[in-house]
C-alpha cells in the first residue's frame, strides 16, 4: 500500500558534500568537479526517469547538469557552505509509471520551481524486501534565485526566505517567547498554527495533497497522510525507517553461511597438513586408517543419536487428605 515519506537534507561542504558528486550518483552519470578537479561515476542500474525544472526564462545552460552543479558551487566560497538541498520522497506503488513522473513534476513545479529553484529529478526503482519495486524521487534543490549579471549565473546572496519565511519565522518567534512568559493555550494553539505554515511542513502536507489526488485518479482505494499518528488518532508508534539496516539484515545469513563454510574450509586444511608427514610414509595405510576413523566417527554419532532417552521416574504422588 502507499506509504508517506518526505525527508529533506542540506548538501553541505562541512560534511564532505559536493552537489555535483551528489547529482552524479543520483543519476548514475559521469559528472567533472570543477572545484575539485575530479570527476565522479556511479552505476544506478534502477533510475527509471531524470529531469531539470527551472523558471521561466531560464538560460539554457541550466538544462545541462554539469553546468547546473558547477555553477551552484563556483557560486559558494566559503568552506563550510551549504551548496544544494535535496528533498526524497516515496512514491505510491499504484500510480503507473507515467503517472508518477507527471506527479512529482506537477509537485515540483507548484512548491519549488514557482519561488524560484532549479530543480534536478531522479527517479528510482529498486526492488523492495518484497521483490517488488520501491518508486521514490531524489530532488535536488538550487539555493541562490538566477541571476545572469553575475559570473556563475546565481545571485550573491542566498535565498534566505527559500530556507524559511521570514513573516512566519518572526511571528513563531515572538510567539514562542510570550509562551515562555506565560503558558496559555491560546499561546499554544497560535504557536502550533505557525509552525504549520512553515516550509517544511508545507511541503509536507502539498505532498500529500498532490500523492492522494494521483491515488484518486488510479482508482486506488490507499491515501497517505503527511502528519503524525497522533494527530491523526492513531494508537501506534511509528517504525524507524531502516534504510541500510534493512540490507545488512538480509545479507547477515548469507555471510553467516559463508563464514561457516570457510572456517569449515580452514580447518579441514589444517588436518590436511598435519597429517601430511603420514601420509607421506605409508600413502595406502595412512587412507585406511582415514576411513577406518571415519566409520568410527559416524557411528559414535548415529549411536548418540538413536540412543533412546533415559525414561524419568513419574513425580510423586501428593496424597490429599479430607478432614470432615
Amino acid at each position: 500500500m502507499a506509504i508517506y515519506h518526505f525527508r529533506a537534507k542540506v548538501i553541505q561542504r562541512s560534511a564532505g558534500q559536493s552537489a555535483v558528486k551528489s547529482a552524479a550518483y543520483r543519476h548514475g552519470q559521469r559528472l567533472y568537479d570543477e572545484r575539485l578537479e575530479r570527476a565522479f561515476r556511479y552505476r544506478k542500474p534502477d533510475v527509471r526517469h531524470s529531469a531539470i525544472l527551472a523558471p521561466e526564462g531560464a538560460p539554457d545552460w541550466v538544462m545541462s547538469r554539469h553546468q547546473l552543479w558547477n555553477r551552484a558551487e563556483a557560486a559558494e566560497t566559503r568552506v563550510n557552505a551549504q551548496v544544494a538541498r535535496e528533498v526524497e520522497i516515496s512514491l505510491p506503488r499504484e500510480v503507473g509509471p507515467k503517472a508518477r513522473i507527471e506527479l512529482v513534476h506537477a509537485y515540483v513545479r507548484e512548491q519549488f520551481v514557482a519561488r524560484g529553484m532549479c530543480a534536478d529529478i531522479a527517479i528510482h526503482a529498486p526492488l523492495g524486501a518484497d521483490g517488488r519495486e520501491q518508486p521514490h524521487a531524489h530532488i535536488m534543490l538550487t539555493m541562490r534565485k538566477l541571476d545572469a549579471t553575475t559570473p556563475t549565473g546565481f545571485a550573491k546572496g542566498k535565498a534566505r526566505e527559500w530556507n524559511e519565511d521570514l513573516v512566519v519565522e518572526a511571528a513563531l518567534r515572538e510567539a514562542k517567547d510570550a509562551f515562555r512568559k506565560g503558558e496559555t493555550p491560546e499561546l499554544a494553539a497560535r504557536i502550533e498554527a505557525l509552525d504549520a505554515q512553515r516550509n517544511i511542513h508545507v511541503w509536507r502536507a502539498a505532498w500529500s495533497e498532490h500523492a492522494n489526488r494521483a491515488l484518486a485518479a488510479a482508482n486506488a482505494a490507499a491515501r497517505i497522510d503527511h502528519r503524525t499518528l497522533e494527530a491523526q488518532g492513531i494508537r501506534r508508534t511509528a517504525e524507524p525507517h531502516l534504510g541500510l539496516a534493512r540490507h545488512i539484515e538480509n545479507a547477515y545469513g548469507h555471510m553467516k553461511a559463508r563464514v561457516a563454510n570457510w572456517l569449515a574450509v580452514v580447518k579441514r586444511n589444517e588436518l590436511y597438513r598435519a597429517f601430511a608427514p603420514y601420509e607421506r610414509r605409508d600413502a595406502a595405510k595412512f587412507t585406511r586408517d582415514v576411513a577406518s576413523i571415519r566409520s568410527f566417527t559416524d557411528g559414535l554419532m548415529d549411536h548418540w543419536r538413536k540412543r533412546p532417552r533415559r525414561p524419568q521416574p513419574p513425580p510423586p504422588s501428593k496424597e490429599v487428605s479430607h478432614e470432615w
